[in-house]
């Protein structure tokens, strides 16, 4: 896939090296994500990842991203993620016009509740006025509009609701180690109007709710991969027996842990996925987390005492990459990976077997 850049704009290499470059500032609170987020639709990478294409390179730019910043790989995997659900569930008359917005407004996805869950107060004609609080709402002052998760009584709706109100926005409580930069607090929605978006339990429709795991696992391989980066630098700098086994270790975990991301996004894309592979994408997401707490030991092993050193690229990457990997219900995932297993064909025979063959 090309991707169609004004001659003014950055390339996207050039935008991720200004995005890295930026990453601490907008870690210390000294800058927000605003330009990041800028450059990257400027150079064309945000509204290509947000189309349908090639999985691979989704996979790779989404590795890119997260090599750079997390914190902005966060908010754009919610915007490949809201978009992506719209194009599923918007109603054909609203669909064309609400894509297009998407091409000016960062979008996001909201799911999380805190103890005042979303609720519907009033619904009539497609809109429905909600009550209660979003939490780890990701984007704050950047998002300008956001798919919220909403509780009724025949399963979670979707509502599509304007997210650019700072009355509404807190992050007050977002007091956490890593991931700082994506402002991820809490959203007030009491009194707030939204459009509904498709049908109860259309959020957790398969393959595309458990199934896109592989997006953020992307993301976290990148984190894994600027770690193992900085332990490469130092072993050339004094290339020991003992270091060299290391790092050809932490290499080895690296790739196994991208082309598991890899094979997790071709499959989840294919028109026939189903549980089978979900259970990928999750084993992938799985296998990645593996990768990196492993990895971050691994590194700080290398790197001694420089590894904590506030202030320094590892430093921040280290935290971040920390705080990303502990997603919500990891073993209830873990869980229905293990029962499609059981469920499945031999070891070896379920997921791409087929594609070896003559």
């Amino acid at each position: 896939m090309t991707l169609d850049i004004p001659p003014t704009c950055p390339a996207p290499a050039e935008a991720l090296d200004n995005i890295r470059a930026r990453a601490l500032a907008a870690d210390e609170g000294r800058a927000d994500l605003s330009q990041d987020i800028s450059d990257l639709r400027a150079c064309g990478l945000l509204d290509a990842l947000a189309e349908p294409g090639d999985p691979l390179w989704q996979a790779t730019w989404l590795r890119r991203i997260g090599r750079a910043s997390l914190s902005v790989g966060r908010l754009v995997e919610g915007h490949m993620n809201a978009v992506a659900l719209i194009r599923l569930y918007a109603s054909c008359p609203r669909k064309h016009a609400l894509l297009a917005q998407c091409r000016w407004a960062l979008h996001g996805v909201w799911g999380a509740e805190r103890e005042d869950p979303a609720t519907i107060r009033e619904a009539f004609d497609g809109r429905l006025t909600l009550s209660g609080t979003k939490s780890f709402a990701s984007g704050l002052g950047l998002v300008g509009t956001a798919i919220v998760t909403v509780g009724g009584a025949d399963g979670t709706r979707l509502a599509l609701v304007p997210a650019s109100d700072p009355s509404r926005a807190d992050i007050s409580g977002w007091a956490v180690p890593g991931m700082r930069a994506t402002a991820s607090g809490t959203f007030g929605l009491d009194g707030l109007e939204g459009e509904e978006l498709g049908r109860a339990g259309d959020y957790e429709r398969e393959p595309h709710f458990q199934g896109g795991v592989w997006r953020y696992a992307a993301l976290q391989v990148g984190g894994l991969e600027a770690l193992v980066e900085a332990a490469r630098q130092a072993v050339r700098r004094d290339p020991t027996e003992a270091r060299l086994h290391r790092l050809a270790r932490l290499a080895a975990r690296t790739h196994a842990a991208r082309l598991m991301v890899e094979a997790a996004a071709r499959a989840t894309a294919g028109p026939r996925a189903g549980e089978a592979e979900v259970s990928l994408a999750l084993l992938a997401r799985e296998s990645v987390e593996e990768a990196c707490l492993t990895g971050m030991g691994e590194v700080e092993r290398l790197l001694g005492t420089r590894a904590f050193v506030e202030g320094t690229e590892v430093e921040r990457v280290r935290r971040d990459l920390a705080f990303f990997l502990r997603q919500a219900d990891l073993d209830g995932k873990l869980t229905r990976a293990g029962q499609a297993v059981c469920a499945g064909g031999a070891i070896g025979e379920t997921w791409g077997a087929d594609d070896a063959l003559p």
